[in-house]
């Protein structure tokens, strides 16, 4: 019987670590669209939507060499306000852009999902 007190104990704490890990589930409320700013341009798009897709329907050149698989780190972004309102940075991303980038607010466009109203900046040296 303490077996089993146990267990239950210890997979209540994995649900809610998995929670944490996770965020929080999808609320009603966050159905509709959301801003993306990109300097002096912006665009309504649906949440979950990656910034690189938002940029390419505001037809901005911004490069993405791998196709958007996250493995070549040319759709470099910058985030200027709003940073909660994008999904959490994964394993891969994080790589890519290496510590120093992400710490200053650097995030991969095509792996950025778009949860909210966000502004981005397009690094200069990534214009053409």
């Amino acid at each position: 019987m303490a077996f089993n007190g146990k267990f239950a104990r210890a997979l209540k704490r994995g649900r809610q670590l998995a929670r944490r890990v996770r965020g929080p589930g999808k609320k009603e409320h966050d159905s509709g669209p959301a801003v993306v700013q990109f300097g002096d341009q912006s665009i309504e798009v649906p949440l979950n939507t990656t910034l690189l897709s938002a940029a390419q329907q505001l037809d901005l050149d911004l490069d993405h060499f791998c196709g958007g698989n996250c493995s070549c780190g040319s759709c470099r972004i910058q985030v200027l306000d709003g940073e909660a309102n994008l999904s959490n940075a994964c394993p891969d991303e994080l790589m890519v852009l290496g510590v120093d980038s992400e710490s200053k607010g650097g995030r991969l466009a095509c792996q950025a999902q778009v949860r909210g109203p966000v502004s981005v900046q397009i690094p200069d040296y990534f214009m053409v």
